[in-house]
């Protein structure tokens, strides 16, 4: 497995390089193809049969940092998908948070964002803890894994599920639905589209089914708390609370999970970096976990909708046209980062796009996910410090998650 740290090379010239198509991100090579073609030519258009209409993409951080920023001209409500059209497909977060613009986004995001504060995520702060150490206790010295299944995609979803409220006996049933929901690209799903879609329908109906039962008898939990908000005087019809709850789950799990993976392979690559977490992880707590957030970009891009005619940059774009920001590319411009191809814990600051690039629709989540992962990799390496991936990962196919499907670790002392 080859150290990283200096800018990546690539085979390919611009003309060729299209991030429309899902193959494109599954290339050793992307990384250095990415960052070519923000040199040469920053704002770009690319189409591909699995893309829908095509989209312009944006590249250079402070172009992505001024889009995000005027949800009036580049909406977020037909969608934040660039290989969805408006109105094709139905989404986890579809009717929620995620789709919606101001003043609408900032009416909702005031109803949920109480529980993701920094005050409410510090009691979570035991919890996360243990449930890191029990998932690393149950493994032994010398044993290989499947990091990405046995440890990165557990922790956050039992985090999230508890908060959110489900019943740990449906938990594995939401889980699996979570990740077919995020499947529509891979090979396996070519000739069965429905099949991911059913998947998010049911996650879906799943939490209006829950939160019709929290109306009757609420708990302690982010779904009664949903059930019984009443706008005008009207509680949130079916749609909306379908929409919150595939966005808590999709969100709350699957960006952690990516992270979690992206961040035990860096570790590998750049061992000296894991001696120095290991040597001193609550000096490093901060900086560390937003490092591993910046190098893994769990989320590729998010997608605008534009609503008039504009010159961008010296680019005429279309009312109605597809913007991609690809924070993907953002967090190695080396504008904005020194040495980005280098894993370093201490970065600071790190302005990373990955929770947003600074308009309204940043992350609330975010603070859970850094103790999350701050917790996760201070249990793994206190119980197996040489803890490494011992083959390269199984890359999802997909334009917007950066995720593993597979990661092969062994767990040493």
């Amino acid at each position: 497995m080859l150290l990283q740290g200096s800018e990546p090379q690539t085979t390919l010239c611009v003309p060729e390089i299209n991030l429309a198509d899902p193959d494109f991100w599954l290339r050793d090579d992307f990384h250095g193809a990415v960052a070519l073609l923000r040199k040469e030519q920053p704002i770009s258009w690319h189409e591909h049969p699995e893309c829908g209409k095509g989209f312009w993409a944006l590249l250079d951080y402070e172009d992505i940092a001024e889009v995000d920023k005027d949800w009036e001209t580049f909406c977020s409500k037909y969608g934040v998908r660039v290989y969805h059209d408006a109105g094709t497909k139905i989404r986890p977060g579809t009717g929620a948070l995620i789709e919606l613009d101001p003043p609408d986004h900032t009416v909702n995001r005031k109803r949920v964002s109480k529980a993701f504060m920094p005050r409410q995520v510090g009691r979570l702060e035991d919890y996360v803890r243990e449930q890191a150490r029990r998932l690393v206790s149950q493994f032994s010295d010398g044993q290989e894994i499947d990091f990405v299944d046995d440890l990165a995609a557990k922790l956050p979803f039992e985090i999230i599920s508890d908060l959110v409220g489900i019943d740990p006996a449906d938990r594995p049933r939401l889980l699996e639905l979570s990740k077919i929901g995020r499947s529509e690209q891979e090979p396996e799903y070519a000739d069965k589209p429905e099949i991911p879609q059913q998947a998010v329908m049911e996650l879906r109906e799943y939490g209006i089914n829950l939160a019709a039962k929290r109306l009757l008898d609420p708990k302690e939990d982010l779904i009664s708390e949903l059930a019984q908000v009443r706008v005008d005087g009207q509680l949130l019809d079916k749609e909306e609370l379908g929409g919150y709850f595939g966005l808590m789950i999709a969100a709350g799990s699957g960006t952690t999970r990516a992270a979690l993976s992206h961040g035990m392979l860096a570790f590998t690559q750049f061992p000296e970096q894991r001696r120095l977490f290991i040597s001193d992880p609550v000096t490093h707590e901060r900086t560390m976990a937003d490092e591993v957030i910046r190098w893994a970009t769990p989320i590729k891009h998010q997608g605008r909708v534009l609503t008039r005619d504009i010159e961008f940059k010296g680019v005429q774009m279309k009312q109605g046209q597809k913007i991609g920001m690809w924070f993907i590319s953002a967090n190695r411009d080396p504008r904005l980062f020194k040495d980005p191809f280098n894993f370093d814990i201490t970065r600071d600051p790190n302005l990373h796009q990955s929770f947003g690039a600074g308009g309204p629709h940043f992350c609330m989540g975010a603070n859970i996910a850094r103790r999350e992962i701050w917790m996760l990799f201070q249990e793994l390496f206190a119980r197996f410090p040489n803890a490494q991936a011992i083959a390269e990962p199984i890359r999802e196919r997909s334009l917007q998650s950066n995720g593993f499907k597979h990661l092969r670790v062994r767990l040493a002392r």
